[in-house]
């Protein structure tokens, strides 16, 4: 039977709710932290010159992330890039546990809302630290012309409950159609689905959520 809610899953800890998908999140950001650590002291502390094996995969991801911020952010990209693929990391791996049976995360709407704010703290802050302060955030949001002020303003505010949506939304849809899809044809055909929603849609909403990340950011500073 299709079952679909915007609640968490209820889980206690030490007899309060916190909801599963926090207690996986932390799961997921213990893991994280573990190899991120590992690769600290395995790769990054042993970086040559001449790049190879792991250095090179870790050195095309941060380069690749940097220029694409580059693209759309200019001289912020020393600034946003860390947060931006920091975000981008948190919601892939969040979300691709679905291939572990577990719940992802960004099912909640929840997560994907604390995502939206971390988002918008990121815009406003980067546009007061370029744009030289309240009173220069202030000029960028009344181009081009005072009149656009509460619009701008009211944009910026919706911006996060946007993109919580967003994402929320794709990563139930994906979940319902999979539900569906186990019902009509249990066998098969569900593994052959899942090699997309689980990998290949997880991996376009990573990228959306980072690319208009750096759309909000552009719009900051320009």
């Amino acid at each position: 039977m299709l079952e679909v809610s915007l609640y968490p899953e209820h889980y206690e800890v030490f007899g309060v709710n916190v909801g599963l998908s926090v207690v996986i999140s932390w799961y997921v950001l213990a893991i994280l932290l573990v190899i991120i650590l590992l690769i600290h002291f395995l790769v990054v502390r042993r970086m040559q010159i001449v790049p190879k094996g792991w250095q090179n995969a870790i050195e095309f991801m941060v380069d690749g992330m940097y220029r694409w911020s580059a693209g759309k952010v200019g001289h912020a990209a020393d600034f946003v890039a860390p947060v931006a693929m920091t975000l981008m990391a948190y919601v892939f791996f969040n979300t691709i546990i679905e291939l572990f049976g577990l719940p992802p995360a960004t099912e909640d709407i929840n997560c994907t809302f604390a995502l939206g704010l971390c988002t918008f703290f990121l815009v406003n802050v980067t546009g007061l630290k370029f744009r030289g302060g309240i009173r220069g955030r202030l000029q960028g949001l009344s181009m081009p012309s005072p009149i656009v002020l509460p619009i701008r303003i009211l944009t910026d505010l919706i911006a996060p409950c946007s993109i919580a949506i967003r994402l929320f939304a794709n990563i139930m849809v994906g979940g319902i159609i999979m539900q569906l899809i186990y019902a009509v044809a249990p066998i098969i055909l569900p593994a052959l689905v899942a090699s997309y929603f689980n990998v290949l849609h997880v991996g376009i909403q990573t990228f959306v959520l980072g690319l208009l990340t750096l759309v909000y950011v552009s719009e900051a500073i320009e």
